[in-house]
């Protein structure tokens, strides 16, 4: 079985949709410390753009500008991405980052689209170039509308293990070993003449 969509309804797991907005900011971190870190996440988001939508995870990413001026982690993932939507764009370049490696008569679409035409789209899927048109929704619609269909949302297991819990050195407590041959100190106070702590430690000041 090569996909989940090859299950049953009753076996399929509930799909999951991953939204990730201005994409570019990732790309920008540039001081040394965020480097590793943004190594990471790109790495994450390429893996998860290959192999998710077969385990019923989809990625969806936006941004104003993705092109290979962000380095090759953008340049990846955007590869990744077979399809596209181009709203209303300023200059030539930016509609030739979302279309131009699929189709040039799509990118000179993207720019004919003009001011008045608010929410138009050009749109490449499956081969074919179409133009479509989104339409605004408010917050209070959006918020009407997850009140309505509240009820219909799935219950999903957590993601990834629970996070280990804090070893007592984090909490400023550090162990002490006990010696049965020694007077225990009075109950609730330790040794040192500190406060007593979490397993019989001492909690520094």
């Amino acid at each position: 079985m090569r996909s989940i969509w090859e299950l049953s309804d009753k076996a399929r797991p509930v799909p999951v949709i991953v939204l990730v907005d201005e994409v570019a900011e990732l790309y920008l971190m540039a001081s040394s410390a965020e480097k590793a870190e943004v190594g990471r996440v790109s790495t994450a988001l390429l893996r998860l753009a290959q192999l998710g939508a077969a385990l019923g995870v989809h990625l969806v990413v936006a941004g104003q500008r993705v092109g290979s001026d962000l380095g090759t982690g953008v340049t990846a993932l955007r590869a990744q991405l077979g399809r596209r939507v181009c709203h209303r764009v300023n200059d030539p370049a930016t509609a030739d980052m979302v279309l131009g490696d699929f189709s040039k008569d799509a990118v000179i679409a993207a720019q004919q689209i003009s001011h008045t035409q608010q929410g138009v789209t050009v749109t490449y899927v499956d081969g074919q170039v179409m133009r479509a048109r989104s339409f605004l929704v408010t917050p209070d619609q959006a918020r009407k509308s997850s009140g309505r269909y509240a009820h219909m949302t799935p219950v999903l297991p957590p993601l990834g293990d629970p996070p280990a819990p804090a070893m007592p050195e984090a909490l400023g407590v550090h162990l002490v070993k006990a010696d049965p041959m020694v007077d225990s100190p009075p109950d609730g106070m330790a040794d040192s003449g500190g406060e007593a702590g979490p397993i019989g430690g001492v909690i520094d000041r």
